[in-house]
């Protein structure tokens, strides 16, 4: 579903996790070792810098993108502790306690370092049930939490409460969006962009960038939903059932075919299952299509523009899909006859 963002990530990670070096002053004022760096390390360079100046700001989309950014380095010996994901993480949840998306990232974070065991953590659950209690997927972290935990009770609990809940959202259109915005905290050289090794203009290089991280960061809701729905009771099929559709007319993306996939595991064959697998075929429709866009997504300025305002507008990924194949004569159905291939997701 994401091979259209998975050549964000551009550089490999133990590029990322070379030695910090702290510039001081402009390149002019550095010593000659640190002007001569190579392409790849001013590369490095210069997202130390971004999270440095994101770390000045006061505001929580900032610090997120800060902290995100930073997450290379978490073993680094020679970056401060201030600079480094927990710490950043640390400020925007006391800088604005009840941004739900705060805590969803720091959820993603925590279950997603390496050694992670029980996620997300206690505070970090707590603030999202409190904060986002009508979202199936903050119930899922909960479902989550108490499968890895053999909770039954606490388990049986959260999957009715997901049941019960208004939407399904997993923020990775809100993520994308706050770290494209972050990134133009530094302007991006023609030698810069040309270190990547993309075929890509700078939005699109920082759009793709973005994809790449919030994909990374996305906590296990989706996996919480699949496990415990493989029972098969009538209570827990229904719980699931519902949660299946919340998760059909999500943002994302990937939870929209989660969903779908998991309706069509619980229904019985029927009008309603011919009509969850048509939604399914029209999905791998247009996956497909934007997955064959992806080149002119990522360096046609206008394409990327698209995108961008359509994300940011809604942060619903699906939307920002939807506008970019409208605007490049895309059919959004596919023709008669067409079906996916078994390995196009």
């Amino acid at each position: 579903m994401r091979r259209i963002f998975l050549f964000a990530a551009v550089l490999p990670i133990s590029l990322f996790a070379q030695p910090y070096l702290p510039g001081k002053g402009s390149a002019s004022d550095r010593p000659p070792a640190q002007r001569q760096q190579s392409a790849q390390q001013k590369l490095v360079q210069y997202r130390h810098d971004q999270i440095n100046l994101l770390a000045l700001r006061a505001d929580a989309p900032s610090l997120i993108a800060a902290a995100l950014l930073a997450q290379p380095d978490a073993m680094s010996k020679t970056r401060p502790d201030v600079l480094k994901t927990p710490a950043l993480l640390k400020r925007a949840q006391r800088l604005d306690p009840d941004n739900a998306l705060v805590w969803w990232v720091s959820a993603g974070v925590e279950c997603t370092s390496a050694g992670a065991n029980a996620c997300p953590g206690t505070q970090t659950l707590q603030k999202l049930e409190q904060l986002d209690a009508q979202n199936a997927a903050v119930w899922a972290l909960s479902l989550w939490r108490a499968q890895r935990d053999g909770d039954l009770p606490i388990a049986r609990a959260a999957l009715t409460s997901a049941s019960q809940a208004r939407q399904y959202n997993d923020y990775f259109g809100a993520i994308v969006a706050a770290l494209y915005a972050a990134q133009n905290v530094l302007p991006m050289s023609s030698e810069l962009l040309l270190a990547t090794g993309e075929q890509a203009n700078v939005d699109g290089y920082r759009l793709t960038h973005a994809a790449g991280i919030a994909l990374s960061v996305l906590p296990p809701a989706s996996k919480a939903i699949v496990a415990a729905c493989r029972k098969h009771d009538k209570q827990v099929r229904d719980d699931c059932e519902n949660i299946a559709k919340k998760m059909s007319v999500s943002g994302s993306l990937n939870a929209r075919r989660d969903g779908l996939d998991s309706m069509e595991r619980l229904l019985p064959p029927g009008a309603r299952m011919d009509a969850v697998r048509a939604r399914a075929r029209e999905l791998a429709w247009q996956t497909r299509q934007i997955g064959k866009l992806g080149a002119r997504l990522a360096n046609d300025g206008r394409v990327t523009h698209i995108y961008v305002h359509a994300l940011q507008s809604t942060a619903n990924e699906s939307t920002a899909v939807l506008a970019v194949l409208r605007s490049q004569g895309v059919a959004l159905r596919p023709p008669p006859g067409w079906q996916p291939s078994k390995t196009a997701n």
